[in-house]
């Protein structure tokens, strides 16, 4: 149930942040009313997501102000056998993502947005969804901006680090519920640090320094007892429909014998590698798009033996690959395919829950030639702002450092929506 006082606060930050916007350039700006007379032209229900602009202005600080924010919710039904033997189901409605937003366009270039977490999943003890006393768990993203042209910009806050196509696809956008075991194995990293970026003769370049780690208290701010790491971004366009894409993140882990996090108190923003690299293609024509990348991660973090898999030991290197092609059979109605291999590693988050015969439902086997088959579609009711999405996906491989078969099949529905 959602606490009183949680909506409470919902409702003071949008005042807050629509105020702040007036009162920065009092006189200048103006909110955004629509005065139009309703008759005058057909309405849809889709067209509340765009009326989401507090205020605009052409002169001052602030020149616009925008609220936007997104809400996931999925429904998983899974089967789960080792070695042709039963092992767990799952079968449960998650809260996948909530999230609240602001976007602040400024003068001189600049702009500042952040991105906060008020639920951070099934299970959370602490957001607003599901039932805890704090707001706000943490920023998923907060940064400010300065892009004096199009062809140059820098970042400076909390950001994701790209690696693979299908990672640096915001999940406003993903086509499959969930991405591929390969690429939240290497991916999924959002630290703190400095980002720069520039376009010369169509060829996009980003380099970017980073600090793997946060306070526990408050929001997670940058602790800088993290160990530290880089990053590099190639995009080179070889035409209108193609681009081929070169990723590196390197976290400094010592070759694996220290965590990203290092001494800092919170320290899921590095990637468990020490090196990881992913060479992908993007490639759309009229209705077909398929996306694609090698990623291969050397030196891993060491990491816990969960019941039935080894343990992966300090070091280990791992290389995978998936292929993603989509197919939009209406304006409505798009399907889905993706066939993923990973050498080694841990299972797909989908598998996270009731996979270890106890109580702590947040543990996912540690498999070794792991492969997985992904079927499905989305429904666009209003665009990608309001969409349905389903799908059947297949899993099998081994058990970490034994001959233990393991295979899991699970349908997968949800709800994807932002504004």
């Amino acid at each position: 149930m959602i606490k009183q006082n949680a909506l409470k606060k919902l409702a003071t930050l949008a005042c807050t942040g629509l105020l702040s916007a007036q009162l920065v350039t009092a006189g200048d700006g103006k909110l955004i009313i629509d005065d139009k007379n309703p008759m005058a032209e057909a309405f849809s229900p889709c067209d509340i997501f765009d009326k989401n602009t507090l205020y605009e202005s052409d002169n001052g600080f602030i020149r616009k102000v925008k609220l936007k924010g997104r809400y996931h919710g999925q429904y998983i039904s899974q089967t789960e056998d080792i070695d042709d033997v039963r092992d767990n189901g799952y079968h449960n409605l998650q809260h996948r993502r909530a999230r609240i937003q602001m976007d602040f366009d400024l003068a001189h270039d600049l702009s500042f947005g952040f991105d906060a977490n008020y639920s951070d999943g099934d299970g959370s003890s602490t957001g607003l969804v599901d039932g805890g006393d704090t707001f706000i768990n943490n920023f998923q993203t907060i940064n400010l901006q300065w892009k004096p042209s199009d062809d140059f910009y820098v970042i400076i806050g909390k950001d994701k680090q790209d690696i693979t196509r299908e990672d640096i696809q915001s999940s406003r956008f993903i086509k499959t519920v969930e991405r591929a075991p390969i690429v939240n194995e290497v991916g999924q990293q959002r630290p703190w640090g400095a980002q720069v970026g520039f376009l010369i003769n169509g060829i996009e370049q980003r380099f970017g320094a980073w600090v793997y780690g946060a306070h526990d208290s408050g929001p997670e701010w940058v602790d800088f007892r993290a160990n530290k790491g880089a990053s590099y971004n190639l995009t080179v366009p070889v035409n209108e429909n193609l681009d081929f894409h070169f990723d590196w993140n390197f976290v400094n882990n010592d070759g694996g014998r220290e965590r990203a996090r290092g001494d800092a108190e919170v320290g899921t923003f590095g990637s468990a590698y020490e090196h990881a690299f992913a060479w992908g293609v993007d490639y759309e024509k009229d209705r077909f798009k398929l996306i694609s990348d090698f990623i291969y991660g050397a030196n891993r973090e060491s990491s816990g033996a969960y019941r039935g898999s080894g343990e992966i030991p300090t070091g280990d290197d791992t290389w995978g690959f998936y292929v993603l092609p989509s197919y939009k059979i209406t304006d409505r109605l798009e399907g889905v395919f993706r066939y993923q291999y990973m050498d080694s590693g841990r299972e797909q988050r989908t598998q996270r829950f009731g996979n270890d015969g106890g109580g702590d439902n947040n543990a996912r086997f540690n498999v070794e030639n792991y492969h997985s088959v992904y079927a499905g579609f989305q429904y666009f009711l209003c665009g990608e702002n309001l969409k349905l999405m389903g799908g059947y996906e297949y899993a099998w491989g081994d058990l970490f450092g034994t001959n233990t078969e393991i295979a899991t099949g699970s349908w997968q529905f949800a709800v994807r929506t932002y504004f």
